[in-house]
């Protein structure tokens, strides 16, 4: 538990640093680094491909450029590098079909394209014309989605939500996750209103404290589902007493990127 506390100390406070300090090329190259190590930790470590195969190191070069390419350049290059991805990605597994079959380029294409274009909605968020106002929003609800549903869970979980995939989750911790998220967004809104003069549209926020939070707690089954069918329990190592990157960010992607979509796009929160 010691070990977890001073992890989360130095990761909020490195959080805030590289969001408020420091020029967004920071949090640019983090999300890269992250995206590099997250597509290694699940073709390696889950065994879906050989460490000394080749299409492991270009899935995780394809992945820490896929920030960069989806930030700085036209949406053309990401296609580009996409099909270039899918073409390289099918040459390795017809060339070497005893070490890289159908499944390990299926989970090369989730992890090295789907998953860091999802991931950067972080900067997108941040990047936007009111990002610096927003950007916690998604975190902030993920993280009292996650207290709630720890707090509820313990309190009155009795079904399991998914026991194959999660056996300590539960409808109750669901529900209470749900709560908190909901709770987070207008609190975030009230907040933003009253010691900074910025109005948010509460109906999006809410809408996102409901549909994203619960995005997120599926975002958390949909690696542990990877990670159980791996046979493994944490992804890596990356932080101590959390695990690897998409053990301690797994909601987060869910999470931000369906923010991204509606905040962003179809119903603007500002």
């Amino acid at each position: 538990m010691k070990t977890r506390v001073i992890t989360a100390a130095v990761a909020i406070t490195a959080f805030i640093l590289i969001l408020f300090f420091l020029p967004p090329l920071a949090l640019e190259i983090v999300l890269s680094v992250f995206c590099f190590v997250g597509a290694y930790e699940v073709l390696a470590t889950c065994k879906a491909v050989d460490k000394k195969t080749p299409f492991l190191y270009i899935s995780c070069l394809t992945a820490f450029a896929v920030p960069w390419v989806s930030l700085k350049l036209d949406p053309v290059y990401l296609y580009a590098l996409s099909w270039l991805y899918m073409v390289v990605a099918f040459f390795f597994a017809v060339k070497d079909r005893e070490r890289i079959n159908f499944s390990a380029v299926a989970k090369g294409f989730f992890v090295s394209l789907l998953t860091p274009f999802m991931f950067t909605s972080v900067a997108r968020i941040f990047e936007s014309e009111f990002g610096k106002y927003i950007i916690l929003l998604p975190w902030i609800c993920v993280w009292f989605c996650d207290s709630g549903a720890l707090f509820v869970g313990k309190a009155f979980g009795k079904k399991k939500l998914a026991p194959n995939v999660s056996p300590n989750k539960t409808v109750a911790g669901f529900i209470g996750g749900l709560c908190g998220g909901v709770l987070a967004a207008f609190l975030y809104v009230i907040v933003l209103k009253r010691f900074f003069d910025v109005s948010l549209n509460m109906i999006p926020a809410l809408i996102f404290g409901a549909v994203g939070t619960t995005a997120g707690q599926l975002g958390d089954l949909a690696f542990s589902l990877i990670k159980r069918e791996a046979g493994i329990k944490d992804y890596g190592k990356l932080f101590p007493g959390h695990g690897g990157v998409y053990d301690r960010f797994d909601s987060i992607i869910f999470a931000a990127s369906f923010f991204e979509l509606l905040c962003l796009n179809f119903y603007r929160i500002i």
